[in-house]
């Protein structure tokens, strides 16, 4: 989410923000193929984490505010797939993956945990992994394969202690945001902001239906049809 939006949505809900930018294990680590929470959040050094998706895996130990966005998971590989890696049959692959694949029932050769992407490029780019299993939908150098699939308890949010009270005033705050109509406007133009980011076309959330009029008459909007 945009810092400017963050913006907006602490002045719907008549609070002061401070926006920072911390290394991501302050806010989440892996140890062991385990996922704890990072010191920065622990510490209340801050409130919340931006961007992340709920996963089981977290709500064991953190919180989530309501999604703001859908995520998605994704097979990524080298460029032109030299391996010729089937997210059908990933039985003789190994995979640098998040803890999603084992509730997709799909059991490879051999499992990765990395900490971070640039360890992730090095063990594609090594040959130690055949493909990346990831929420994200584009990696620049590397091919995203078009699968798409739903690992997610509720999507993207802010993630925060679980004895944090800032859902209370955001959860409302961003739907007012939503049913003004301006979240739609805001998630469409992030495509044309934000330094070219591509996002997915299931990233944003459908927008909200239009009231019927009086008559009886009325619309519903179709759905449009993406990081951490």
């Amino acid at each position: 989410m945009a810092y400017t939006t963050i913006e907006t949505l602490c002045e719907i809900a008549n609070k002061r923000c401070e926006i920072t930018v911390q290394p991501f294990e302050e806010c989440v680590r892996t140890v062991r193929d385990r996922i704890y929470p990072g010191i920065g959040i622990m510490s209340k050094w801050y409130d919340a984490c931006v961007g992340y998706v709920s996963i089981p895996e977290r709500l064991n130990s953190m919180a989530f505010t309501d999604a703001y966005a859908n995520a998605v998971a994704t097979f990524t590989v080298l460029k032109g797939n030299p391996r010729n890696f089937n997210p059908d049959n990933v039985s003789e692959s190994v995979i640098t993956v998040e803890h999603c694949l084992k509730r997709l029932n799909k059991v490879p050769k051999g499992i990765i945990v990395a900490a971070d992407l640039n360890k992730v490029k090095d063990l594609l780019n090594n040959g130690s992994a055949d493909a990346l299993f990831s929420p994200r939908t584009l990696i620049p150098g590397y091919d995203v394969l078009p699968a798409r699939y739903d690992c997610t308890t509720s999507g993207l949010g802010m993630m925060v202690r679980k004895d944090n009270e800032l859902p209370g005033w955001w959860n409302p705050a961003f739907k007012s945001f939503y049913k003004s109509g301006n979240y739609t406007v805001w998630c469409k133009s992030i495509n044309q902001k934000y330094g070219g980011i591509r996002i997915d076309d299931s990233y944003c959330l459908p927008p909200p239906a239009v009231k019927p009029t009086a008559s009886g008459s009325g619309t519903q909007p179709g759905q449009i049809v993406g990081r951490r």
